[in-house]
């Protein structure tokens, strides 16, 4: 077995165990370096990232690989040569903290990093225009975008944001792994190339950028480095929602590039209006432009994404396996990708051809065990009631009910909606719509950014998973 195909699958198993923003993170560029005496190596972009998985997904990491090796093998990950190392220090965080990254500071000599949209030193902000870094990724442009049904208008508008159009902002929502993300990436390479000033970033790098320049005291830096461009682009927008610091400075960097007839483009997750938390200035000024919606792909755009693909990876798919996987896989392009993944690393690991019944013997394992990781949570879950989980978290939270019901949008209180939104939909069986009428008439989209906003934290944050899984408990007992 070639340590290099062990990787894939491991990455492959990981992709279906955690969350996607957890998975694009920290495991996707994740490069496999050596294999040497039972030590698996691999490659990270940062000291940060590097901290991250030894902290939190070093054992899950080892444990799969030393499965799939049959073997005990040990795990170790390096920082690629052009990144800078950064110290963390020791952050505590409370029930329900602000996103926000912990101090840090240089410890080597600053060198530019194509992945990193900040530095910590006001060097940066006046280096040569030679080393202006985007923060794009190359490999994302109009060429390799499968255009469908779907999403033909957003990729129509992105195309015409990069030749100068009239619409500013561009505004492109949709669920999460249809492609945002890929068109934002593609403007920004495609206005590259033309000689203009691009920069990527998602909403809480923009925060945590926000947050370490007034620590630094270096608000002209950062307002220089958002207000100089020709391009800006902004991922999962959603994320400022509640943040009163990042929107006041999100609004006046709109205005001056807006001003200047500067290019914006914004992703998120749902439309504007739909974003709960917004400043109502800030809502008008996401609405000024275009807004256009990606939504999941038809049956014909999948089965493109299938093969187009699998000829990326250097590998020939059968048409019929190509059309399984295609119609057994609905929602978003990344389940699509992990579906092929897992076909692709079962034959590499196991030396077998590729075949249509070797393909629906691995999918059916993988939606079986899927079907019975649910069954099993419900049946562990305990007989309670959204009203009864509601009230208890309640008292837990030290809220009243007429707060967590009302109109109310104080942090304490959007905190603790997002907990109790979280808390309802893993103890009960309540759907969306019983949750946001629960909540004071709280529409669907609101409950489910509640419920992924607690479950990455959740997933990412011990701590916070430690005093979840007591607040649970404590609810727990106190209804029974």
């Amino acid at each position: 077995m070639k340590p290099k195909d062990a990787w894939l699958a491991t990455q492959g198993q990981l992709e279906l165990q955690l969350n996607r923003a957890t998975y694009d993170t920290w495991i996707r560029d994740c490069q496999f370096v050596s294999f040497e005496d039972g030590l698996f190596t691999f490659q990270v972009r940062n000291a940060y990232i590097k901290d991250w998985l030894e902290q939190r997904l070093q054992r899950s990491i080892r444990h799969t690989l030393s499965s799939i090796m049959r073997q005990t093998v040990e795990v170790c990950f390096v920082v690629g040569s052009s990144a800078p190392v950064w110290d963390w220090g020791n952050a505590s965080l409370p029930l329900l903290p602000e996103t926000e990254t912990p101090s840090y500071s240089l410890t080597d000599e600053p060198i530019t990093s194509s992945y990193s949209p900040y530095e910590s030193h006001s060097e940066s902000y006046s280096s040569p225009e030679s080393t202006w870094e985007a923060n794009l990724n190359p490999s994302y442009n109009f060429e390799n975008f499968v255009v469908g049904p779907s999403n033909q208008m957003a990729h129509a508008a992105a195309q015409a944001v990069s030749n100068d159009s009239p619409y500013n902002p561009l505004f492109v929502y949709g669920d999460v792994g249809l492609g945002k993300t890929h068109l934002l990436h593609a403007i920004g390479n495609a206005a590259t190339r033309q000689g203009q000033r691009v920069l990527y970033i998602t909403s809480e790098e923009f925060t945590n950028h926000l947050v370490e320049s007034i620590r630094n005291k270096q608000m002209a830096e950062f307002r220089d480095h958002y207000r100089t461009v020709d391009v800006l682009l902004i991922d999962d927008v959603q994320f400022i929602a509640g943040k009163e610091s990042t929107q006041e400075e999100f609004f006046h960097t709109f205005n001056a590039l807006h001003d200047q007839k500067k290019q914006v483009v914004i992703a998120a997750d749902r439309r504007p209006n739909d974003i709960s938390g917004l400043e109502k200035r800030l809502l008008s000024r996401l609405e000024w432009g275009l807004l256009v919606e990606i939504q999941p792909p038809s049956i014909e755009t999948r089965l493109a994404i299938v093969r187009d693909k699998a000829e990326m990876q250097g590998h020939y798919l059968p048409t019929d396996v190509a059309r399984l996987i295609a119609e057994t896989t609905t929602g978003n392009v990344r389940k699509l990708e992990g579906a092929l993944t897992q076909v692709l690393a079962y034959t590499a690991l196991m030396g077998v051809s590729l075949t249509l019944e070797i393909a629906k013997r691995v999918l059916t394992e993988q939606r079986g065990s899927r079907q019975t990781r649910r069954r099993d949570k419900v049946a562990e879950q305990r007989q309670l009631t959204a009203e009864q989980v509601l009230e208890e978290a309640a008292k837990a939270l030290q809220l009243s009910l007429k707060d967590l019901t009302g109109k109310r949008r104080t942090q304490d209180v959007a905190d603790a909606r997002h907990v109790i939104a979280y808390v309802v939909r893993e103890e009960t069986q309540a759907s969306w719509p019983e949750i946001g009428r629960l909540l004071g008439g709280r529409n669907h989209s609101t409950i489910v950014y509640s419920y992924n906003k607690i479950a990455e934290q959740v997933a990412n944050d011990p701590e916070f998973q430690r005093k979840m899984i007591a607040l649970r408990q404590r609810i727990r007992e106190s209804a029974s």
